[in-house]
C-alpha cells in the first residue's frame, strides 16, 4: 500500500472515531431544540473533503489499472 493510500484510511479512521463524539457535541449545543449552523457546517465540510479524496483516489486508480488479457 502507498504512503498517500495509507493516509487517507487513517483520515477516513479519524472522521469514523470522532463523528460519534462531534454529533453528541453539536445536540448539546442545541438552542431552542435546533442545532447550530457552525459545527454542522464544520461536519459538512470535513466529511466532504474526505468524501471528495475518496473519489478522486478511486478515479485514479481505475484510470491506471490495466486490463487483464
Amino acid at each position: 500500500m502507498i504512503e498517500r493510500d495509507r493516509e487517507l484510511l487513517v483520515r477516513m479512521s479519524r472522521v469514523n472515531r470522532c463523528l460519534g463524539l462531534v454529533a453528541a457535541e453539536a445536540m448539546a449545543q442545541q438552542r431552542d431544540g435546533e442545532l447550530p449552523p457552525q459545527p454542522l457546517r464544520e461536519i459538512g465540510l470535513a466529511l466532504r473533503a474526505l468524501a471528495d479524496d475518496l473519489i478522486s483516489r478511486a478515479d485514479e486508480i481505475e484510470s491506471t489499472v490495466v486490463p487483464p488479457r
